[in-house]
């Protein structure tokens, strides 16, 4: 561990910038992790199938929705995880979709500590839905313009360290800065506005039957402001999960998540916005669900935490 922790801090010293965040960001992110850090993928020991689906400010026509499915697996004989997402977001007459591959590699510090790099690559592709869209100016390069067929890539890569009670995470989702011009892609390596994630939680065990998760999420970048998550929670019997979260300047939101088994579980959470355009919306609404497979002969016999 000595080994890594001055490279880690010097990198996180190197990092003058002020913070913010463009990619699309779900409430319940510790439920989708491998969104946030490819280093994330194979953690779990299982293979872990995963669908979640965000509606934001429902009432304002156009307004965002999200959709994601996904699967990440370990691979033991070679120290290396896997993960695959299918991901799609909607804005107004714009449709994104992203096809993204993760791998990672871990390695064993103690018996119960882990620290793991991935990388992660894809294409997304962008569709602009003139038909059903009132066009003020039909002479716009961007409108006249083929933007069915046009893929650009992506590329990221981060590090997740962890054990039975906490993690830290630190990702570049993109290393790509891509542009659309005339209805082509051009990507560039961007060095100026790379975005940062940082990620941490801990579980504390309050009673025989009552466990507390505190966590955070910090995204930077430079020229932009401060954007964080921090959320809280609470953990009964291993199968209700109650809290709450504060996006700064943009929302707090309720969570709920019930485990049905030890390998599956449904999330809920509703945010109620508290920026300027909140008052126009009611509010977003997010599910998830998710299903571990053992890959071994082994029952999965407690919930995973993180």
């Amino acid at each position: 561990m000595k080994k890594f922790l001055p490279f880690f801090l010097l990198f996180l010293g190197s990092i003058s910038l002020s913070f913010g965040q463009q990619d699309k960001m779900f409430t319940q992110y510790l439920n989708y992790p491998s969104g946030i850090n490819p280093a994330y993928s194979g953690s779990r020991d299982a293979l872990q199938l995963l669908g979640i689906s965000r509606k934001q400010w429902v009432g304002i026509e156009g307004a965002p929705e999200s959709t994601v499915l996904s699967a990440n697996s370990p691979i033991n004989f070679f120290n290396l995880g896997l993960g695959l997402t299918l991901a799609t977001d909607k804005l107004g007459p714009e449709k994104m979709t992203d096809v993204g591959i993760d791998v990672s590699y871990k390695i064993q510090l103690t018996d119960k500590t882990f620290l793991n790099f991935g990388i992660k690559t894809g294409f997304m592709s962008y569709k602009l839905d003139i038909v059903n869209t009132r066009v003020v100016d039909y002479n716009d390069q961007m409108i006249q313009a083929n933007l069915e067929d046009n893929w650009s890539p992506h590329f990221g890569v981060g590090a997740y360290l962890y054990g039975e009670k906490y993690f830290v995470g630190f990702s570049i989702p993109h290393f790509l800065q891509t542009k659309l011009s005339g209805g082509e892609f051009e990507s560039s390596l961007d060095r100026n506005k790379l975005h940062y994630y940082l990620t941490g939680g801990y579980l504390m065990q309050l009673s025989p039957v009552v466990k507390l998760k505190p966590s955070v999420f910090i995204k930077a970048t430079q020229g932009s402001r401060i954007s964080y998550d921090l959320t809280g929670m609470v953990i009964l019997y291993d199968r209700i999960w109650l809290g709450s979260s504060y996006r700064k300047e943009d929302a707090i939101a309720a969570i709920v998540q019930y485990n049905f088994t030890s390998q599956l579980k449904l999330g809920y959470s509703y945010d109620i916005g508290i920026a300027k355009l909140s008052g126009r919306g009611n509010g977003s609404h997010e599910i998830s669900v998710s299903y571990d497979l053992s890959l071994t002969n082994r029952k999965i016999k407690s919930p995973r935490y993180f």
